[in-house]
């Protein structure tokens, strides 16, 4: 079986904390490159980013800058049989907000994201890295295709790290793998 296409989420980062996650574009896969277990796994980094993770390819990058001036970087790599993304940007005034607030906008965020991927949200759980808050989170498409994210803040920048395939066993490794630098 093979994907047809891949619901890629792009976070909304004006007011996005007043807002939940939604869906801005669905990735057709035109050409995809072939990605099997036994692909080649590399370390990809971005210095801006300020991350690394590994990836069985080199993702391409994007970035949009929206109304409000503020900046979103994707990079994304899909195959016909999985996709990874890496998704950040800096959270204007998020200064302003209280703790309760940012608490309960990670609480949201796996909800929001299914929702906004025409998703089922299976499990969600808090998580950490190197300190930050997250959030840790599976989802099933409804093309059956399983999903596992996570969520991270990092003073203003949120990071949202998603992978999906047919046969989820890298899904795991890709999510381990993201670390700040």
């Amino acid at each position: 079986m093979k994907l047809k296409t891949l619901s890629i989420i792009t976070l909304a980062t004006p007011l996005w904390f007043l807002n939940p996650l939604r869906a801005e574009s669905i990735v057709q896969l035109q050409q995809p490159v072939l990605l099997t277990q036994e692909a080649s796994w590399n370390e990809f980094s971005s210095e801006q980013g300020r991350f690394a993770v590994s990836m069985p390819g080199t993702p391409k990058e994007e970035t949009e800058t929206n109304q409000d001036g503020s900046t979103e970087h994707s990079f994304s790599l899909t195959s016909d049989n999985s996709a990874f993304l890496i998704h950040y940007s800096d959270i204007p005034d998020i200064e302003k907000l209280s703790k309760a607030e940012i608490t309960k906008l990670l609480d949201n965020a796996p909800s929001d994201f299914v929702k906004g991927a025409n998703a089922k949200l299976v499990t969600a759980k808090t998580v950490s890295l190197d300190g930050h808050p997250g959030k840790e989170f599976e989802f099933i498409l409804s093309e059956g295709i399983n999903g596992k994210g996570r969520v991270f803040l990092v003073k203003k920048r949120l990071y949202i790290v998603v992978g999906m395939a047919i046969q989820p066993g890298n899904l795991q490794k890709f999510l381990d793998s993201f670390r700040l630098i």
